[in-house]
């Protein structure tokens, strides 16, 4: 049952990336043929998927309304405790206000921060993650200043966008392909 609802929540997530892609593009999109699918080769079998480049990316993910969700103040504008929030939000798949040793794991496996220690962020260990353990367990990361561009510690939406589209794009090709996201679909579906 767990499976199926999970399966589910993850075909209806790629259904609405596929959907603002196509909105976003005048229902123009580009197929791509590739024989390669995340770190794994299919045997001769070609699969087709849709690419983004970071404008088309920025397009798409900013008529969504994760960067809103992020930016508590409504300022347009994320400081670091509102990234450092809003990412902790993403990582609390469950949502239920904490992180849980199998949710960190996932996220720090998906994220590609596979250095870290549990033991040194749960520092209460008490087997959860509050927003404050996650901050300082966070705070040796230097994503926000990598995502902050223009270095005035703040970030524009932009720089948001450019920011998750660098991370996602894992062969560093400058462009997005299913594989490379879907692994995301788990923390950014409603």
């Amino acid at each position: 049952m767990k499976n199926e609802k999970f399966l589910s929540t993850v075909g209806k997530g790629l259904s609405l990336l596929f959907l603002a892609g196509l909105v976003a593009c005048g229902g123009e999109g580009e197929v791509v043929e590739t024989t390669e699918v995340g770190e794994a080769e299919l045997d001769n079998e070609m699969v087709t998927a849709e690419t983004y480049d970071a404008d088309r990316f920025n397009t798409t993910f900013a008529s969504t309304n994760y960067y809103e969700e992020w930016d508590a103040n409504d300022d347009d504008m994320l400081d670091q405790n509102e990234y450092t929030a809003g990412l902790y939000d993403t990582w609390d798949v469950n949502n239920d206000n904490r992180l849980d040793e199998n949710e960190w794991n996932t996220a720090i496996s998906d994220w590609g921060l596979e250095n870290e220690s549990w033991a040194e962020w749960d520092a209460n260990a008490d087997g959860f993650l509050d927003e404050n353990e996650f901050g300082t367990g966070f705070a040796d990361n230097a994503w926000y200043g990598e995502w902050d561009t223009d270095d005035n510690n703040l970030l524009t939406e932009r720089e948001y966008t450019d920011g998750v589209f660098g991370l996602w794009d894992a062969n560093d090709d400058n462009m997005l392909d299913e594989a490379e996201y879907r692994a995301y679909n788990i923390y950014y579906v409603d």
